[in-house]
């Protein structure tokens, strides 16, 4: 059960970390919530964007590599943004 815990612990870390990097990467590339929610496939609203960058909903992987894509962003490119730890 510790185990358990401990693993639940660490993913929710995760998905917090990613649902910040998601925020930042779609700022880097200048599009509002509801710019990027058009470009999706399928598209999503701005509300649905907001709950994926707060971390109050999953974000189907599907949806996170189309993100990626449309952002413009690549393992190597380095955010203009510094990520806060206040943020978490």
């Amino acid at each position: 059960m510790k185990d358990q815990n401990h693993q639940a612990g660490i993913l929710k870390t995760l998905w917090k970390e990613l649902a910040v990097a998601v925020k930042l990467i779609r700022e880097d590339s200048g599009y509002s919530k509801s710019e990027l929610g058009k470009k999706l496939v399928p598209s999503v609203s701005e509300e649905t964007i907001s709950a994926w960058e707060e971390g109050h909903e999953l974000i189907p992987i599907y949806q996170l590599l189309l993100i990626c894509f449309v952002c413009g962003f690549t393992s190597g490119k380095e955010s203009q943004t510094t990520i806060k730890k206040s943020a978490y």
